[in-house]
């Protein structure tokens, strides 16, 4: 098939990284590995995150004009588009092409992960909450990466839209096990930090807001531990970097190894050679960043919630937690230092679920099963 994608928040080759992109690409290639065309038919960005109303009235007119100019490039193609496929539908980032679209050339629209907040009904996202709606109503079919967000949209569905559940997924790499502390031998010798310790991780954008806490929360948690002998490494960087490293201070010395914004390839060492991913994950829609942590055979120790709970599983490839108990957080990991043992067997029971629940491939053959059913012939 040929089939349009379009992601209204992050297009998959912005520059910045973020779980959304990586979900984003992640869709493009699992739907390319089944044999379908897929094209990328807009970049243009239609989020507004201040409630800035004019914004969003400039927004609504630069898609009403984007919108006539596929529409007048496909009219002039050899070929035309089988179906559309809009990645990451909510209030602050509205599809404002793929329902219009859609509807002028009778095909189907497929909505991957969608979220609804009542809430925002009388607030300043009031129309895109709306435009929300009817792109829901306007729904052939619906991806659903995150159960909470499956449930909130179901009042808006026609009644013949089809549904599937989807995890999230990547691609599979060789495990580290059996080689995890030649790594850290190695790594260790870069850094400057003692192969002999338990080895934290952590990756995250530093950006204002819930990555922002998340960052101060791990630190507060990491503070009430100074008995125990650990090292932690931090991937990410961004506009909060500066209240992030100084939230971090108080752990002096050189137990925190700030190693900055990594390409993915450049992520892959650090945690073939850690023994414990962590993230608060406050307010977390899906967790990329743990799915990756468990491909790499990682326990992982974060904060409970919808989107996390589908990666991992609680007391099996990790531990789980309120996001915001500091006492819990800090236990967990206490736990998992101190018993090595553990440790491995969770990072194994990660690995596993990951292969079993979480490949590219799987979610290839998923995907395309549903996206064929949607289309005659």
């Amino acid at each position: 098939m040929q089939i349009g994608f379009y992601a209204p928040m992050k297009a998959p080759d912005h520059p910045s990284p973020s779980g959304d992109r990586t979900l984003a690409q992640l869709l493009i290639e699992a739907m390319t590995l089944a044999g379908h065309n897929v094209e990328v038919m807009s970049q243009q960005r239609a989020i507004d995150i201040s409630g800035d109303l004019e914004n969003q009235e400039r927004i609504r007119e630069q898609s009403a004009a984007e919108a006539t100019r596929i529409l007048d490039q496909l009219q002039h193609s050899t070929h035309s588009i089988d179906l559309w496929l809009t990645y990451h539908l909510f209030h602050k980032a509205p599809d404002w092409l793929g329902p219009r679209i859609c509807e002028r050339l009778d095909i189907p629209y497929v909505v991957a992960e969608a979220s609804y907040s009542p809430k925002q009904k009388n607030g300043p996202w009031q129309e895109g909450l709306s435009s929300v709606e009817t792109a829901l109503a306007r729904a052939a079919g619906i991806v659903s990466l995150n159960p909470r967000d499956h449930e909130c949209i179901q009042p808006f569905l026609k009644p013949e839209a089809k549904q599937i559940a989807l995890l999230p997924f990547t691609h599979e790499t060789a495990s580290p096990s059996g080689h995890r502390g030649q790594l850290k031998e190695k790594l260790g010798r870069d850094l400057d930090i003692d192969p002999g310790l338990p080895w934290l991780v952590t990756v995250g954008m530093m950006r204002k807001g819930d990555k922002e806490r998340s960052f101060a929360m791990l630190a507060a948690v990491l503070n009430t531990i100074p008995d125990l002998a650990w090292r932690l490494i931090i991937i990410g960087d961004g506009e909060a970097a500066h209240s992030v490293k100084k939230a971090f201070v108080p752990l002096n010395g050189n137990r925190v190894c700030f190693a900055g914004e990594l390409k993915t390839k450049e992520v892959q060492p650090y945690l073939d050679a850690s023994d414990i991913f962590v993230w608060p994950a406050i307010h977390e829609a899906f967790g990329m960043a743990m799915l990756e942590a468990q491909r790499h055979a990682l326990p992982v120790v974060a904060g409970h919630t919808d989107g996390t709970a589908t990666i991992v599983d609680d007391d099996c490839t990790g531990i789980l937690t309120d996001p915001e108990n500091t006492a819990a957080f800090s236990q967990a990991i206490r736990r998992l230092i101190e018993d090595p043992g553990l440790r491995e067997r969770m990072g194994q029971n990660a690995r596993q679920k990951f292969l079993s629940h979480h490949t590219l491939e799987g979610a290839s053959r998923t995907l395309d099963g549903f996206l064929r059913s949607l289309t005659p012939g």
